[in-house]
């Protein structure tokens, strides 16, 4: 397939991604808050980490569409590699976030308001990742794509990571509350391996 084509296609492919991962962000957020889960939050900001990384390959798919020229007579491909490490930076940025509010809820007794909405909330957007991961892995191996594969790598891990959540939340609603942060620490090490994952893999390339 042509740069330009498989640019294109990349692109759609990305678009599409970054409205499940926003829709998905959101809803995390919203019941996070309104919750007050720590570990719902963390999550929310996972996910919405992943529509910030999308944003950034859909940008670099941009570049990486022109054909080769006088300066890059191989094309502009190296900008979706870029992009993919791009992914790792974000993921260092979200870790931090994570850790900082899981440490600061340790430190007090806050108890949060889990409902059978929260449950519902979760295994919903566990649905949509798992839907994300198969549909990028898939078009990811079909074009050859650094950057998808290394987005449903990142996926991947919010799957875990929402399993731990409602480990949380069912925690929270017997009376554990400290499973709340202690989740929230999870979802930090989930994050972290990831992005060691997708550091390594792009700094080979």
């Amino acid at each position: 397939m042509a740069a330009p084509a498989r640019a294109s296609v990349l692109t759609r492919v990305l678009v599409r991604v970054l409205a499940l991962n926003l829709a998905v962000a959101i809803a995390k957020l919203a019941f996070g808050y309104a919750t007050g889960a720590i570990s719902i939050i963390s999550d929310g900001f996972h996910s919405l980490t992943d529509g910030a990384s999308n944003v950034m390959a859909i940008v670099a798919m941009r570049a990486a569409r022109k054909p080769p020229d006088d300066d890059h007579p191989y094309g502009h491909r190296k900008y979706e590699t870029l992009a993919a490490a791009g992914i790792f930076v974000f993921l260092l940025l979200v870790v931090m976030e994570v850790l900082q509010g899981a440490i600061g809820r340790l430190r007090t007794s806050h108890v949060p308001d889990v409902t059978a909405a929260s449950f519902v909330v979760m295994l919903v957007t566990i649905g949509i990742n798992i839907v994300v991961v198969r549909y990028e892995s898939r078009e990811g191996t079909r074009l050859g794509s650094e950057v998808l594969l290394a987005d449903a790598l990142q996926t991947r891990g919010d799957i875990w990571t929402s399993a731990t959540v409602l480990v949380a939340l069912a925690g929270a609603r017997w009376g554990l509350t400290i499973l709340d942060p202690v989740a929230a620490l999870v979802v930090a090490a989930f994050i972290g391996y990831a992005g060691f994952q997708i550091a390594r893999t792009t700094t080979r390339i």
